[in-house]
């Protein structure tokens, strides 16, 4: 889980960056002003980025659902379920992106917020199984 939201971490400051980044807007709405401004092929590697982030969401959650049993720490289920709550919703979100630019339709203004507490959740249960 560790290495996989680390690795998530840095694919997401990445999509916050230049060339990636709209002024005002977040990552999924960057991606549908990119495309439709300048057709899916040319954002091909933003796509990827994206595609890896959904990837390791799953990857996660079932983790988590493997884990969860075994868990040593108390917030360790509170913050599980948090990113579980985070997964399904940036899913969703993410699955609707070609439902949006056929539609001609925007994301709502607000992103999907990473629940922040849940790395540092990982790593005490990580300190506790040592």
């Amino acid at each position: 889980m560790s290495v996989l939201l680390k690795e998530n971490q840095a694919i997401t400051n990445e999509l916050q960056a230049e060339p990636y980044a709209e002024k005002d807007t977040g990552i999924l709405g960057s991606y549908l002003l990119k495309i439709r401004r300048d057709g899916v092929a040319k954002h091909a590697d933003m796509k990827q980025r994206l595609d890896q982030l959904a990837e390791n969401n799953v990857a996660i959650v079932t983790l988590i659902k493997a884990y969860s049993s075994y868990a040593k720490t108390p917030g360790f289920t509170i913050e599980a379920d948090k990113f579980r709550n985070y997964a399904s919703a940036w899913r969703d979100r993410w699955n609707s992106v070609m439902e949006l630019f056929m539609a001609g339709g925007n994301y709502a203004a607000s992103e999907v917020p990473f629940p922040k507490g849940f790395l540092d959740t990982v790593q005490a249960e990580i300190a506790a199984a040592r």
